[in-house]
């Protein structure tokens, strides 16, 4: 009798937090997409990796790209132009259009690290300037290596969405259990006081 009353007092309590688990976490993916999150953490982790916190350079270009952004106008002047954000980049659709508006994308060698000595930004020149080195030129082995770099890139975004959407189910957690007045105590004393009840009902 006990360790029947001790099952269904565990199988209860399960089922009570599953349920309560999958009501937060529909909550917080529709809170995420009704807000556009995902979208938005994308956007500024392109602009971090592209160094171009001020989107007005390779950033913009990158989204105003059709391999990257085909749903918008390819027309935007800043980030309020954009009426269409990708949730998601192809990391090697990202590499591809990273090398079109680098102008490295099927030029020869000397070509190339001509397009690479003409970039602005230090850090993705000698970004370029190492890829170049190691894939000697070779714009196919280019692209992988750009294009793993930006997967590395956004394992790290993914990080701070991660943060920000266990956050937001902590807090609806919270809400949801003080809304239901959810005791893990009181829960199991009504369960073990339903199970005994029925357990005597039998009985008699």
């Amino acid at each position: 009798m006990l360790n029947s009353t001790v099952l269904d007092v565990a199988v209860g309590l399960i089922f009570t937090f599953l349920a309560v688990s999958l009501a937060v976490s529909a909550i917080v993916e529709a809170i995420a997409s009704q807000r556009g999150w995902r979208a938005a953490t994308l956007i500024e982790g392109v602009k971090k990796l592209l160094n171009d916190p001020q989107f007005e350079g390779p950033a913009l270009k990158i989204y105003n790209h059709s391999l990257v952004n085909p749903l918008d106008s390819g027309t935007a002047k800043g980030h309020l132009g954009l009426k269409n954000l990708p949730s998601y980049i192809d990391p090697g659709e990202f590499a591809d259009a990273l090398l079109q508006i680098t102008n490295t994308a099927s030029a020869a060698p000397a070509e190339i690290e001509g397009a690479i000595r003409q970039m602005q930004d230090e850090q993705l020149r000698h970004l370029f300037q190492g890829i170049y080195d190691r894939t000697e030129g070779n714009v196919t082995r280019m692209r992988s290596e750009i294009a793993a770099w930006f997967d590395n890139g956004m394992d790290r975004v993914g990080g701070i969405y991660k943060r920000q959407t266990q956050l937001w189910s902590l807090i609806i957690a919270v809400g949801l259990a003080a809304a239901w007045n959810i005791d893990t105590i009181a829960f199991s004393r009504a369960f073990v006081a339903t199970t005994n009840a029925c357990q005597n009902h039998r009985v008699h």
